[in-house]
């Protein structure tokens, strides 16, 4: 058998033994998309190219690709897309509609057609030219990107009109960038996440955007599962975007470019932050009630400072064992090792997770501690499975502890810390509180939390 009709025979007998549910979409479709690929990397492979995928972090840059293209530019000439996608995903969605024969998937899905009406903000300005650069639906939540040609409000301004790009979450609109021109510019892979956390509108998804690589005819979202997802490449104002979008509970592993060269392959990764914050509510928020049973913390304080001083006192705040993780965070007051300090005794924490000790800081403000407990979590400083803090009561408080949305309490006793009632508490921050809780003679005084989560969201661009 001629070499040829071999190398034919295999790509077909791979093609037909694939398990296509892997794959978003109809098997046939799917398919044929797979069979598509394989004739392109085949013919890549037919020339000798390849590619080293090797991921590193890189800063975005919003004015230019920086020759970031792993793929050979040389030896393609770009496929222009039109604003129909070649291959849209199958729980389609018009943006403004509702689909009723599916129920709600956490797989980004796409419109068989661009919407041709763009979203704006309240205040658009005097819009000269208009157009959608992508939309889709995630989770049930919709989710448009749209740009408009503005006269340039500045005579700082090189030409007279500027380009103002808006992102719209369920209908509630936030700028994300512009320019100068009526030309959009170019730039890598971006999620948009972090102008709606500035804006404190609520963000129930990941919104992305960027300009393949000259040279790419095809880009596609992966999952670890294997699932894989089709984005559509469109063009506006003479620019390539691919336009995408997450649920932030099931990121996508990968953003693939594709092209002569082969498959290239961007890793998705994120650091997280999260708030929680109380607030006093009216009178009526205090409540006659008993806390539930409080247990002493028992043991010895794991303390970190150094240099290594004799302590003039120190306890432990609070401690305990959440989601199968031991923890405790412990305080000890030594003497100011300087005059600049506000006071002769210095206040430091030290926080135990599992087996390892860290040192919280210092402070020589009295009194050490003011009223008040608040959260925070960040896997980019650390990646701790729990969040810990301390924090003060209001006097004659002897307990304090959290509630969780199902109804479940718990407490710790308050430790008088030169004559101040603190305590140290601690929680799963996949598994927030709703309540911050304090008991004393008065009762109990339920205190809401309000948490804000926040991500970081990088794309890690391979080397060359």
């Amino acid at each position: 058998m001629p070499d040829e009709q071999r190398e034919r025979g295999s790509i077909r007998a791979a093609v037909d033994s694939t398990d296509w549910t892997h794959y978003a979409g109809p098997a046939s479709a799917m398919k044929r998309r797979g069979e598509r690929r394989r004739r392109r990397l085949q013919a890549s492979a037919a020339l000798g190219t390849t590619i080293a995928v090797v991921g590193v972090a890189v800063t975005m840059n919003m004015n230019g690709l920086d020759g970031r293209d792993g793929l050979n530019k040389e030896s393609a000439t770009p496929q222009e897309a039109t604003s129909s996608p070649a291959h849209p995903s199958p729980a389609t969605t018009t943006p403004g509609t509702s689909n009723t024969s599916a129920p709600p998937t956490s797989y980004p899905s796409f419109p068989a057609k661009l919407p041709t009406t763009p979203i704006f903000p309240a205040d658009p300005g005097k819009v000269l030219d208009s157009g959608v650069i992508g939309a889709g639906t995630v989770s049930g939540h919709q989710w448009q990107i749209s740009y408009r040609i503005i006269p340039s409000g500045s005579a700082m301004n090189s030409q007279p009109q500027v380009n103002q790009v808006d992102l719209s979450l369920d209908g509630k609109t936030a700028s994300i960038g512009g320019g100068e021109g009526t030309v959009l510019s170019e730039h890598g892979y971006e999620a948009f996440d972090q102008q709606f956390q500035a804006s404190g509108i609520p963000n129930p998804m990941v919104v992305a955007s960027g300009t393949p690589s000259p040279s790419v005819t095809a880009v596609d979202l992966r999952w670890k599962n294997g699932t894989v997802v089709h984005v559509p490449i469109v063009t506006v104002t003479g620019t390539r975007f691919a336009s995408f979008a997450w649920d932030p509970a099931n990121p996508p592993e990968a953003v693939e470019q594709i092209g002569p060269a082969g498959v290239q392959s961007i890793r998705i990764t994120h650091d997280k932050s999260a708030t929680w914050t109380n607030a006093k509510e009216p009178k009526d928020s205090l409540v006659q009630a008993a806390p539930p049973p409080i247990t002493t913390p028992t043991g010895t304080p794991n303390l970190s400072q150094t240099p290594q001083v004799n302590p003039i006192s120190s306890g432990i705040l609070g401690a305990g064992t959440v989601s199968g993780h031991q923890w405790q965070l412990a305080y000890e007051i030594i003497p100011s090792g300087s005059a600049a300090n506000s006071s002769n005794e210095v206040f430091c924490t030290d926080t135990t997770i599992d087996t390892t000790t860290t040192q919280g800081g210092c402070t020589s403000s009295q009194p050490f501690a003011t009223p008040g407990i608040n959260f925070t979590y960040s896997t980019s400083h650390t990646q701790s499975p729990l969040t810990t803090t301390y924090g003060a009561a209001e006097a004659g408080t002897t307990a304090v502890g959290l509630e969780w949305p199902n109804g479940t309490k718990t407490a710790t006793p308050i430790h008088l810390v030169t004559g101040i009632p603190m305590a140290a508490l601690a929680f799963d921050p996949d598994n927030a509180p709703s309540h911050l809780l304090e008991f004393g003679p008065y009762g109990e005084y339920r205190i809401p939390l309000t948490g804000h989560v926040y991500y970081n969201w990088t794309f890690n661009w391979p080397s060359r």
